[in-house]
């Protein structure tokens, strides 16, 4: 997922909107007796138009009394929280939409139409993820307690204009009429996981995202018209009218299933609507004239896609003009490599497109059965990287990809960090990328197929291709954290290297909240885990921002020559899944905020500085100090484990926490103990840091992460030497 990284990500210029309540002066809804982060649900309505300026409700789980500060992921939405006066927000269950809280939203007429994610800032906690819709068109909002779930009640509607509605219940369906004319071509296009998806509490019984069917019906009320599963398990119609009438589209869960949390949003528009350009991507500082894949277009197939004064690279949602219109905003690429076309012939090694590194390549498999074939000439045990986007740029394709060697043999590559010979799925998306490390000066073949032998016109992909050498990336548990003035939390950060890479690499966080600061931690050669310890000065003021993981190191480059690389973290939020149990979600954006005190309002331990030998054990005494209103059990560790599953390390390898460690902390038992072996195997390491957790169970699988002061753990040889004080 470096990609993500350096395109999805690099378009997310953290935007922060303040505000004060308007019950400021008043009293506060007193905070639970334990404090988790704020469980966003949806928004209603869940889009709003370029230029509007309205009330919108954000749902959530605990109150959001004391907000001051709302962020999106790119800047200029400006939202502020409006409620007059303190509301309580119990939370009920995974089944409940939350309680709604009003703010007032203001979107910029220019603002770029797409999907933003919202992260909300209280006094006493931030938030999860929710979405909101950003549409070119005026909002109509489903009318409430009143019957739209038949052709004859369906709800009257504009072209163009957004749908706003929510299948609530089993069984729901809900209809919308609009006059439609002869020849009229119309767009019909259904947001509903898209602005759910990375939602915590989305998943009730054993159903989770809406699954959307949307069905379209003429005059004579017959269906002209369905579709399921057009991106994602989004729906999308594009019909040209066959007469002057009354049209009607219905909106339903595929399943018939329904909860108060399936938010939609429906697009109805008559202007030129555009799946993907051919090619997909320009290089920075060049212009290029595009075909276009779309639908009411009128006749206008060509387009240019300019990045002659980009000032940045990546994939983004552009609108494009034509003679017909402006299109609806769709995902471009704007590049720092040369870009080329492949014809679509190159189905065999005879007929292989040729590649010149570092190139980026737009192809369609254009019918089923399809390979497409690439040949690129390499230098033996020089890395290649290639890189394949179609399913995170709404496109279908479900790619498979390999190497093979001019006899026809499967090459090794790596995937994942792991040896394969063929390279599929990322997280949560179909979309596939790999190295490969050349055995031999010679030519090889780079190989694109769909996983189930489809193609068509919408089986369009943009494939990179560069050389590369050592690398890495930076994974982890890093997706919000309150921290209280004079306190510490815990962050988990993972490294995953590649292509031989085993240098140091230093952490870092950007962009942190007024008076909270990292613990300086580098990775040494060896060691890939560490936790981020986040400390909050005792005078920091109540505030919030987002901030960017990332990791730095030097490596050699493909000449040899040494240069400095930075790449930023992979973000996952956590989501509730079936059984109440965790999975992770990919997102955006990682938040920090200095709230009121909390649960925990001290977390010590001793001593400060641990030095072991091979073979050697030390004890660690934590005391805690409760909140007068927290009660329940807190436990100690230095690993972030749910259940039998690890997601977070802190100790190097080699040294691990013994069983012996007294870890549960319950009723007045305020002090604990974290016994710290270091096995025969373990290398030395100086002053590394890390810190006692104390877990604060909030929900069945949720915890709050307290750190103690940080500690410092030196692992010497087996006669007691420091050989990195030597070094």
């Amino acid at each position: 997922m470096r990609c993500l990284a350096y395109s999805l990500l690099t378009l997310s210029l953290f935007f922060a909107t303040s505000s004060r309540s308007n019950a400021a002066d008043a009293k506060k809804t007193p905070p639970p007796s334990k404090i988790g982060f704020r469980q966003l649900v949806t928004f209603k309505p869940a889009a709003v138009q370029q230029g509007d300026k309205r009330t919108i409700q954000l749902h959530s789980s605990y109150t959001l009394d004391g907000t001051h500060s709302v962020f999106f992921d790119q800047p200029g939405i400006n939202m502020k929280f409006t409620e007059p006066k303190p509301k309580a927000a119990p939370r009920r269950g995974r089944g409940s939409v939350g309680t709604p809280f009003a703010f007032e939203i203001d979107v910029p007429k220019d603002q770029p139409t797409r999907i933003y994610e919202c992260r909300v800032a209280t006094d006493q906690a931030v938030s999860s993820v929710s979405h909101l819709l950003v549409t070119p068109y005026p909002v109509i909002e489903e009318v409430e307690k009143k019957d739209n779930n038949s052709f004859d009640t369906a709800q009257p509607v504009t072209v163009p204009s957004t749908v706003c509605g929510i299948c609530e219940k089993s069984e729901d369906l809900d209809c919308f009429k609009f006059t439609g004319k002869k020849g009229q071509e119309i767009t019909l296009q259904v947001y509903a996981q898209r602005v759910t998806e990375a939602i915590h509490t989305m998943q009730t019984s054993n159903v989770y995202l809406m699954d959307s069917i949307l069905t379209l019906y003429g005059p004579q009320k017959q269906i002209i018209a369905q579709n399921d599963n057009f991106v994602k398990s989004d729906s999308l119609i594009t019909f040209k009218l066959p007469a002057d009438g009354e049209y009607v589209f219905e909106i339903r869960d595929a399943r018939y299933v329904g909860t108060g949390k399936y938010a939609y949003c429906i697009e109805v528009s008559d202007t030129p609507f555009v799946y993907h350009t051919m090619p997909l991507a320009v290089q920075k500082g060049k212009t290029a004239e595009v075909a276009l894949q779309g639908h009411a277009l009128k006749g206008q197939t060509k387009a240019t896609l300019s990045a002659a004064n980009a000032k940045e690279t990546g994939w983004a949602q552009r609108t494009l003009k034509t003679s017909a219109g402006q299109t609806n905003a769709v995902w471009t690429l704007v590049s720092d490599n040369p870009q080329v076309t492949a014809p679509g012939t190159n189905i065999s090694t005879k007929t292989a497109f040729p590649l010149t590194l570092p190139v980026g390549v737009s192809a369609q498999l254009g019918e089923p059965e399809q390979t497409h074939y690439y040949s690129f000439k390499t230098k033996k045990d020089q890395y290649y990287f290639f890189q394949l986007m179609s399913n995170r740029i709404e496109l279908p394709l479900d790619c498979v990809m390999q190497i093979y060697d001019d006899k026809g043999k499967a090459q090794r590559i790596y995937v994942n960090g792991g040896a394969n010979t063929e390279a599929d799925d990322g997280l949560k998306t179909k979309d596939a990328e790999f190295y490969f490390k050349a055995p031999a000066d010679a030519e090889y073949f780079v190989t694109v197929r769909d996983l189930h032998d489809r193609g068509g016109p919408r089986f369009t992909y943009h494939l990179s291709a560069q050389l590369s050498g050592p690398e890495f990336e930076v994974h982890g548990e890093y997706y919000y954290a309150q921290i209280a003035p004079g306190t510490n939390m815990l962050w988990f950060a993972k490294v995953k290297r590649l292509n031989g890479f085993d240098g140091p690499i230093e952490m870092n966080i950007e962009g942190l909240p007024k008076g909270v600061t990292l613990e300086p931690v580098t990775l040494p050669p060896g060691v890939n885990d560490c936790g981020l310890i986040l400390k909050a000065a005792k005078d920091a003021p109540i505030n919030a921002s987002l901030v960017k993981i990332t990791g730095k190191a030097k490596v050699p480059g493909p000449d040899g020559k040494e240069r400095e690389i930075v790449r930023e973290g992979n973000i996952t939020c956590e989501i509730q899944s079936r059984g109440g149990g965790q999975a992770r979600w990919p997102i955006h954006t990682s938040i920090v905020g200095v709230t009121k005190p909390l649960d925990l309002l001290e977390v010590t331990a001793t001593p400060s500085e641990i030095v072991l030998k091979p073979g050697e054990s030390a004890e660690i005494k934590v005391k805690i100090k409760r909140s007068e209103v927290y009660k329940d059990p807190v436990t100690l560790a230095t690993s972030f484990m749910y259940f039998n599953s690890k997601f977070g390390e802190q100790l190097p390898p080699g040294v691990t926490l013994s069983k012996k460690s007294k870890t549960r902390l319950a009723g007045d038992t305020l002090e604990g103990t974290l016994i710290i072996e270091a096995s025969e195997k373990a290398k030395p390491i100086k002053r590394f840091p890390f810190a006692a957790m104390a877990r604060v169970g909030i929900t069945f699988s949720i915890t709050t992460n307290y750190a103690s002061n940080v500690l410092y753990l030196t692992i010497t040889d087996s006669e007691g030497k420091d050989k990195l004080a030597k070094k």
